[in-house]
């Protein structure tokens, strides 16, 4: 048994000199630089203190983490404006097709308890858009044809009009040139020899080229949201069953479900129920400028009932149109005056009397968000996108009130 040798004083000063005598190790702390300097300055690593030190160590990190989190969204933001810009050509046909198979949806839905298959229900639908659509165009070409070819004799007469109201300005024009012969007599030393100048015209597209080439367009477009929109509509909710198919949690089945059905009953409401009240308008207005002697009514009131799709802008738009038309129809000017004031009375009855009682509170958006959505989607994809600003925008905001994560934007975006 070997027993154990008790310390001695030499025996610790050997151990001292051998550890003095090793080779140094570097111990790297593992802890922060704040801490150290803590303790350096004696002071001591309550609690209370150590959090504090732990946030302000957290706190540029974090705030690193968020800039760089906004950066993200921003380019991310940019990058999305810039394909559907340039997407315009594919996404315009998609998005007009899902937005009318919105609206026919439960009227394919309909037609199959009457025991009619939906690519059937889909054809009948389609068909049917396509022919009412055809007949419109084809009945109304002709007249809108003859005002745009006019449209330069017409600006001119309106011209002459607008200067007989407000006075001759042959004076003004001659003392003006006048003016101009003094200063350039002066500026030449009583030299007038007319210096030669060849002067360089650059003719740009004439209006029938401009119109020939958006009725163009407009075919191709139309061509392929027909084609689309029939196979959304042969389908039924197909896309919407592989959603909820892929989906693993029963909660959010039931939420997409619900979002989806939600999306479909505002829209088809809202556009059937501005269709009807549109129309009413149109042939309200058509009728009145008939009683007032005012050439192609139907044609204008088409057009009222067509830009009224638009809200706020549209209105502006047919002002301005109609007070051009009578202009050109009526030599007073009190009694051309009256063209859109006529209109302006009819479309007061119809915005603040006749849609808040049909529409009520259910679709109430923000005016603001609105103006702001038209401009924006009339400048992504023209004309298209100003009539489809508002049923995007109630997609939109039906699907933030409905995600918990998105209910401010769906605030945002109401009334």
């Amino acid at each position: 048994m070997i027993e154990p040798i008790a310390p001695t004083a030499d025996s610790e000063s050997l151990a001292v000199a051998d550890l003095q005598s090793a080779p140094a190790i570097i111990a790297v702390p593992a802890v922060p630089a704040i801490p150290v300097i803590a303790e350096t300055l004696g002071i001591v690593a309550t609690p209370n203190v150590q959090g504090a030190l732990d946030v302000a160590t957290a706190a540029p990190k974090m705030n690193r983490a968020i800039a760089g989190s906004w950066a993200v969204k921003g380019l991310f933001i940019l990058a999305l404006i810039t394909a559907l810009k340039l997407a315009r050509e594919l996404l315009l046909p998609v998005v007009t097709a899902l937005i009318l198979s919105l609206v026919f949806l439960p009227v394919v839905r309909g037609m199959r308890k009457l025991f009619i298959p939906a690519p059937v229900a889909g054809a009948i639908i389609v068909i049917g858009v396509f022919a009412v659509l055809s007949a419109g165009v084809y009945n109304l070409a002709g007249p809108a044809g003859d005002w745009l070819a006019q449209a330069p004799q017409n600006l001119k007469e309106i011209g002459g009009k607008l200067r007989k109201v407000a006075g001759s300005v042959k004076d003004v024009a001659t003392a003006t040139a006048q003016v101009q012969s003094l200063t350039q007599e002066m500026a030449t030393g009583g030299s007038t020899a007319p210096s030669k100048v060849q002067e360089v015209s650059v003719q740009g597209p004439s209006m029938a080229g401009t119109v020939l080439g958006a009725a163009q367009d407009f075919s191709v477009n139309a061509a392929r949201t027909f084609v689309l929109l029939y196979f959304l509509l042969a389908s039924g909710n197909l896309f919407l069953r592989k959603i909820v198919a892929a989906t693993p949690r029963f909660m959010d089945k039931k939420r997409e479900v619900d979002i989806a059905n939600q999306v479909e009953t505002a829209v088809s409401s809202y556009l059937f129920t501005v269709t009807l009240i549109n129309i009413a308008l149109g042939a309200s207005v058509a009728l009145a400028l008939y009683m007032m002697g005012v050439p192609n009514p139907i044609l204008w009131g088409v057009m009222v009932a067509l830009f009224n799709f638009v809200p706020y802008l549209g209105e502006m738009a047919s002002i301005v149109i109609l007070s051009i038309v009578g202009l050109l129809t009526f030599d007073d000017l009190w009694h051309s005056m009256m063209v859109p004031i006529v209109f302006y009375l009819l479309s007061a009855i119809e915005g603040y009397l006749v849609t808040p009682m049909v529409l009520g509170k259910r679709l109430s958006l923000n005016p603001v968000v609105i103006v702001l959505s038209v401009l924006f989607w009339g400048w992504m994809w023209g004309i298209p996108g100003a009539l489809l600003a508002v049923p995007i925008l109630i997609a939109i905001k039906t699907t933030c009130d409905r995600v918990d994560s998105f209910k401010v934007v769906g605030e945002f975006i109401g009334e």
